[in-house]
């Protein structure tokens, strides 16, 4: 009699184990999407926080792993604090 461990076993793989190199794949893709995108906003933002007096370096902020809490901090601390440049006057 065949070992039900081995039968499971040989079941699982038949069925699912195409989706391991999908998901690995996907999971990459998305994950050089993120950081594209973050490249691509840094340098506005780079831009951005030295015209208001911080230190460009505040951009790589984006940086941050977990999505969107790098561009969540930088633009806080544009909004919410004074600049050292001082404000526009019109």
């Amino acid at each position: 009699m065949p070992d039900p461990a081995n039968i499971l076993d040989w079941a699982f793989s038949a069925l699912f184990g195409w989706l391991i190199p999908i998901g690995t794949t996907l999971a990459l893709i998305a994950l050089v999407a993120y950081f594209l995108v973050m490249l691509l906003l840094i340098v506005p933002t780079w831009r951005i926080c030295t015209r208001a007096g911080f230190s460009g370096a505040l951009a790589l902020l984006h940086l941050v792993p977990i999505p969107f809490v790098g561009l969540l901090v930088v633009m806080a601390i544009l909004a919410f604090s004074d600049w050292p440049a001082g404000e526009s006057r019109r």
